[in-house]
Parts: C-alpha cells; structure tokens; sequence
C-alpha cells in the first residue's frame, strides 16, 4: 500500500514543487500546517460538502466570528519560511481553494514572525499582506494573492514562520466558508525532507499522512504540538480531540490513502493519553462502497490503564487475509455522555508475527469474574498458559485507583485470586488484569 502512496506524491510533486512551494494543508495526505489559534468555529475534519470545482474528500470548515473585527486563523508550520522575496515581488503567489457564501469577500493573508508579534502590537511583526477577492458565489475556486503591504519592513525575508488566515477582515460580519489546499511558501529547511516512508505507520500528524480523518462529532480535532514528549512517544506533533458530550457513541471516521488490503496483519496500534484513564476506546476497520454503504465492519474495543502519560492500545482483528477496507472509525468512551480530552498519535497496521496477545498467556482468552454483582468478595480464576508477573487493578467509574491485587510471578496452571471489597460503595468499577505487558480487563458491580 505504501508505495502505492509514495508514487501518488512523487507524481503530485511535481507540480506542488514546481514553483518552489509547499502544500501546507490539504485536510488528507500533505498535512504541513498547525492551528495554533482562531477567533470563530474551525471544523479541520469535514467531508466536502460540494464536490463540483474540487474533489478532495476532506476540507476545513470556518465560520466567522460576528464579534471581531479581525477574525483570525492563526496557522503555524513545521519551520521557518525559504526567502519571502518574490512573494513581495509577486514573482511567487499563495493560493487556496475557498467555497464562499457570497461573490466580493475579501479573503487576507499575513506573514507573521512570531517571535515579535503579539496579539495587540500591530504593526510589529508583520512581515507582509496579501490580498485576494472571492468572485463565486456558493462555489469552490482557487484563490491567488497578491501582495498589497508591508506593515512592518524590519522583519527580514528569512525568519517568518507564520500564516495569519482573515476572511472579510474588518467587518463584524457572520458566515460559513470553506477552504482546501493551502499552498504557501516553501520552508528553509523542509523537516520531512529525506524522511524514509513506512510500510506500517499510517498517520503520525507529520510526514506520515496515509490515514485521514474525514468527519467527528466531538467539539474540538486539531493537529497540535505533543503536550507530553516523555515515555514512549516524543513526536513534536499529534492529534487532540474534545469528545462531544451531546454524543453518547461520538465517533471520529476517517479514511486511508489507498485501501488496505491485508495479508498477515491483523491489528492495529495507537497511542493514546487519556488524562482520565481507565477509558474505553473502539476501533472499527470497515469496507464501503462507493454509495457510502458498509459492507465490512470488524471492531475491537480496549482500555486505557494509564492516566495522564502516553500508552500504547493493540486493536486485534483476527484473520483478515485477503479482507480489503478502507475506513476506520474511532470512539473515545463509547456508550458515555463523557466532554473530556484525548491525545492520539501514531496509526500503525501490525502483523502477527510482531504481536503477543494476551491469549498467549490465558487459556480460553479471559478471566472469570465471580460472583458479579459482588456484595464483599470477588473471586478472579484464570488458566496461564505460561508463567508471568501478574497484577489487577481496580478503577471506580471515574477513574480513580480504588485497590490492587499485585501476586506477582506466577506459574503456568490454573489460579484464583480473592479480592476483598466491603469497603467500597455500591456501585460499577472496572478491573484492569495484566500479565507482563499485555492487558485484558471487564466491569464489576458492587451492590448492598
């Protein structure tokens, strides 16, 4: 699949390169930009609601802020800006495909340096501004602009390193618009220049752009830079997602460069930061058809055991040799009315020769949890395959460490741990069982 992918951009290269310049952001494959701060409603994720004068399948969603004059999409790159020169010069030009509301809006670009401009010191650090007019009305086009002004000109060429996005600047006007394919200046130095293509990492919201999201319920996904760089993932970039408490199965659907088919892969990896762990997490690989119908649907659901630090969840999905799909759908909290946030990172397809299950350890695959409901002790029986160091964990439902069972290393044969809990209060908590590294887990009910 992979080099599948790696020709499609080679190909396409050639004419986002041919002037020099760089994608920043087309919502799918080139995703080179981040948006560090906006005045209105900012959907990045949406299916194009209009295909006709562009076909990507993803775009960006804005709608205006009434109540700024200057409404603002405050954009960041992974570097600093190549020589702005011909920009002021017209000789190179900036474009991006925008879907209007109305023929006559002025859309706005300025190049900022963010290491002098601030919030309210206008002019200082604005390097240059560019100007263009939309002329369709409830139609896409490709919008060019062209430099107007220079509001601070001792900001060099050499050391910008931010977009500054206005449509209908200086009105305290409403409406929805869309945009796509932000075509800016190239960078000095490209950070993804020479980066060697994985055949297993889909998306890790830099170089690696093969799986994209193309709808979400939740409040709030935006490509971020990484809150956390200990542990085991210390990208500089991921994904942030606010889940919408107004959904109880609140999903995030997203879609792949070119579908997958697999052959010894069975499973997916994630990672993932939950601030308020344990949390479950489904995902789903579906097939659909060309008319949007599901004719594959193949899920797996895990939880997360480490509150506030990145972990790594296995999504295990059989033997799909031969089994093409080309969706993935991913539920933070399935079945809750949940608004917290989650960091996920790294979309990786592994095979079964890189993967331990937990069946590896368990016979039959699970633990037996009885009686359940429990009115003071709980009995967990288990079968280990082989020996391990074994622990269980008890969460309450929000999340906090109530108890630890810790037998530590155990040996291969049937075992059964008691678990003591009359001094709990009634009520539902989840069990966390874990041997060595690999992870199983259920809920117990308490009652009185």
């Amino acid at each position: 699949m992979k080099r599948l992918v790696l020709l499609s951009l080679i190909l396409s290269g050639a004419v986002i390169f041919s002037f020099g310049q760089t994608t920043w952001d087309d919502f799918e494959s080139n995703r080179r930009a981040h948006y560090s701060f906006v005045n209105g409603v900012f959907v990045p994720y949406l299916g194009n609601p209009d295909p006709v004068g562009n076909t990507s399948s993803v775009v960006a969603q804005y709608t205006r802020n009434a109540a700024e004059l200057f409404d603002v999409l405050v954009i960041d790159g992974d570097a600093v800006m190549e020589d702005l020169a011909p920009y002021l010069s017209n000789t190179k030009q900036m474009s991006i495909d925008v879907w209007s509301p109305a023929a006559g809006i002025t859309v706005q670009i300025t190049l900022e340096d963010t290491s002098t401009a601030e919030p309210a010191n206008f002019p200082t650090g604005r390097h240059s501004v560019y100007l263009a007019t939309t002329t369709q009305d409830s139609a896409w086009e490709t919008l060019t602009f062209t430099f107007d002004n220079r509001p601070d000109a001792a900001v060099p060429d050499t050391i910008v390193t931010r977009i500054v996005l206005l449509f209908n600047p200086n009105t305290n006007t409403d409406g929805t618009y869309f945009f796509d394919n932000l075509i800016g200046p190239e960078f000095a130095v490209d950070p993804c220049a020479g980066a060697t293509s994985s055949d297993s990492l889909l998306t890790d919201f830099e170089c690696e752009q093969d799986a994209f999201v193309t709808f979400n319920h939740g409040a709030s996904l935006r490509r971020v830079p990484n809150p956390d760089q200990s542990g085991i993932n210390t990208s500089d970039f991921m994904a942030s997602y606010i889940r919408n408490p107004g959904e109880e199965f609140d999903v995030i659907v997203g879609g792949f460069s070119q579908p997958i088919v697999f052959g010894d892969t069975n499973a997916f990896r994630i990672h993932v930061w939950d601030g308020n762990a344990p949390t479950g997490v489904r995902l789903a690989i579906q097939y659909r058809d060309d008319a949007g119908n599901t004719l594959l649907d193949i899920s797996d659901s895990v939880s997360t055991t480490a509150a506030s630090q990145w972990e790594e969840l296995t999504f295990r999905f059989g033997d799909l040799s031969d089994t093409t799909v080309n969706t993935f759908v991913l539920l933070f909290d399935p079945g809750d009315f949940t608004n917290d946030t989650y960091f996920w990172d790294n979309m990786t397809l592994v095979s079964d020769a890189n993967l331990v299950n937990i069946e590896d350890y368990l016979e039959n695959g699970n633990v037996q949890v009885f009686p359940n409901p429990s009115q003071g002790l709980t009995q967990f029986q288990y079968d280990l395959r082989q020996a391990g160091e074994v622990s269980i964990s008890i969460h309450d439902i929000s999340g906090r460490l109530v108890d630890e069972i810790r037998p530590g290393f155990q040996g291969a044969g049937p075992q059964q741990l008691s678990w003591e809990n009359r001094s709990l209060e009634a009520g539902m908590y989840f069990y966390t069982f874990q041997v060595n590294e690999q992870i199983t887990g259920g809920k117990i009910v308490i009652s009185r």
